[in-house]
């Protein structure tokens, strides 16, 4: 199968059209013209979708009891985290210029990195998905409530994708809405985890890539020893700090902590040797933003 047909099988899955989607990937490949597709999905999900799904979401906010509210703050703080350093590790296979290449061999480290990473989420959501057991009653209420939009997005996202599509791909798709009616590709938004972890007073993610907060950082060698190395860009003139946090984000102490440092590259050696081997984090703060990205300690 190639890629460019994967692309629309995985667009018509967020669609909800994944009823006899192998058909429409049999009819040929996808072209380019997806990339547009994709676009005008997000942008739709995010113009109409996303303020709907955050309305209910702040509904459930006060049924929430406040021990659960401060636990569900520290579950994003950690996923952050995790998203944050399996980017880091991705950017350390594939460096800018060489996305081309073929795929990387892992070394041991990275190869346990990976895992880790994979474990540390699962763990996270596990835990978010026995908290939301107590809420699930009221979930399912607020998606009741929103039946009749969600009808309509199942309507309108169809109608993107088969905008989008070749003429035998249109007939597919024909073929698979009159085989099965249904939107539950939109039934993510309101998993009970996926709900309840919705962060109702974060802002809309802009429609573009987002701004690199930090200029590129590294931590060398990686893995770490007694004393490493750390270099990073400051985009923006002003204070810098950088703290040490164990694998679950906790923070165990401050590594730099510049009052003023100037715009552009800076190196400083790190200290390293009463920590005990395992995996860690370092979190850059400057005037621009943060940047937590992972090490680990032989």
């Amino acid at each position: 199968m190639h890629t460019n047909t994967l692309k629309l099988f995985g667009l018509m899955l967020f669609a909800g059209l994944a009823p006899r989607a192998e058909a429409v990937a049999q009819a040929g490949q996808f072209r380019r013209e997806d990339r547009p597709a994709r676009r005008e999905m997000r942008d739709y999900v995010q113009a109409n979708v996303l303020p709907v799904v955050r309305q209910q979401r702040q509904k459930l906010e006060a049924q929430l009891a406040p021990a659960d509210r401060a636990q569900l703050a520290t579950y994003r703080t950690q996923l952050q985290t995790v998203r944050a350093n399996g980017k880091a590790l991705r950017q350390s296979l594939h460096p800018a210029g060489t996305s081309k290449a073929p795929r990387p061999t892992l070394t041991e480290a990275q190869r346990e990195q990976l895992q880790q990473l994979h474990a540390e989420r699962r763990s996270i959501l596990l835990k978010v998905a026995e908290m939301a057991r107590k809420y699930d009653a009221p979930i399912q209420q607020l998606a009741q409530e929103v039946q009749p939009q969600k009808e309509k997005w199942a309507a309108d996202m169809h109608a993107i994708v088969t905008k989008n599509a070749t003429s035998e791909q249109r007939e597919s798709l024909a073929q698979a809405r009159g085989h099965r009616q249904g939107h539950h590709g939109l039934r993510r938004f309101f998993r009970p985890a996926t709900f309840l972890l919705m962060n109702t007073t974060a802002a809309s993610a802009p429609a573009g890539p987002p701004e690199r907060e930090v200029g590129s950082a590294s931590f060398y060698p990686n893995p770490a020893t007694a004393t490493s190395n750390l270099e990073y860009e400051v985009k923006k003139a002003g204070p810098v700090t950088v703290d040490l946090l164990d694998k679950n984000g906790n923070k165990l102490r401050t590594l730099v902590a510049e009052s003023q440092q100037e715009k552009g590259p800076h190196k400083q050696q790190i200290d390293l040797h009463d920590l005990p081997a395992g995996t860690y984090f370092y979190k850059i703060t400057t005037n621009s933003g943060s940047e937590t990205k992972r090490f680990i300690k032989e």
